[in-house]
């Protein structure tokens, strides 16, 4: 057990370091008490420049934008949107912008470009949090491959209390509540959120490093 947990620890911590994911984008907030209500014009859905630059703007405003709101917005499918995204993008590239639109998951969202990275990190090396602990990556890796979880189930796997761990990764927004177990199981379960997949540079859940062992474990279902 002990040794199924050290190596999905140590794949999650060279994900890290594969994509120095020290520096986390900072997505630029906005008041966004009226978008709910937000319309768009058609003469600008029309015309392919102008809604691309909408589209941006809404981005840059809004920071992380479901790919379904944009989706109502533009009043088009998600091949169209991800086509417009690849336009904005084109743009920066040409201009050699530091700043590029990036798919997390279900949403979309404004970021810099990996490059900038090393110079980022020289320049708030003060402002850096500490490194996520051996304990916390082999509690998160748990969590990422077998979600949604109680904390049962996860103190399970360890065999170790993990109350510590659960808030400080919720504290660090890469966990978050998930739910209820099921419906008459009331306790509460755990699951990654976006700003996980943003600190390894991954898509999706899909995209992490295929661990069978911790795919056969199962779980002590009692508190």
């Amino acid at each position: 057990m002990d040794e199924m947990i050290e190596t999905s620890g140590a794949l999650l911590e060279n994900e890290i370091a594969e994509n120095n994911s020290d520096n986390n984008a900072e997505v630029r907030a906005a008041n966004t008490e009226n978008k709910n209500t937000l319309e768009i014009d058609d003469s600008i859905l029309a015309n392919e420049e102008e809604l691309e630059k909408i589209m941006e703007a809404i981005i840059y405003v809004e920071g992380n934008v479901p790919i379904s709101r944009l989706r109502t917005l533009f009043k088009c499918e998600n091949s169209d949107i991800r086509n417009h995204i690849e336009n904005i993008n084109n743009r920066y590239r040409n201009a050699k912008s530091a700043i590029e639109i990036l798919e997390v998951g279900d949403s979309v969202l404004m970021t810099i470009i990996p490059s900038t990275f090393g110079t980022l990190s020289a320049i708030y090396d003060k402002k850096r949090k500490k490194k996520i602990s051996k304990a916390m990556l082999q509690t998160l890796s748990i969590i990422a491959y077998k979600q949604p979880l109680t904390k049962a189930e996860i103190d399970d796997i360890r065999q170790s209390d993990s109350s510590y761990h659960l808030r400080a990764l919720m504290e660090d927004g890469f966990i978050a509540w998930k739910g209820r177990k099921d419906y008459l199981d009331k306790r509460q379960t755990y699951g990654t959120t976006d700003k996980f997949l943003m600190h390894f540079g991954i898509n999706s859940l899909d995209d992490l490093p295929k661990l069978r062992e911790l795919k056969d474990l199962e779980f002590n279902k009692d508190e």
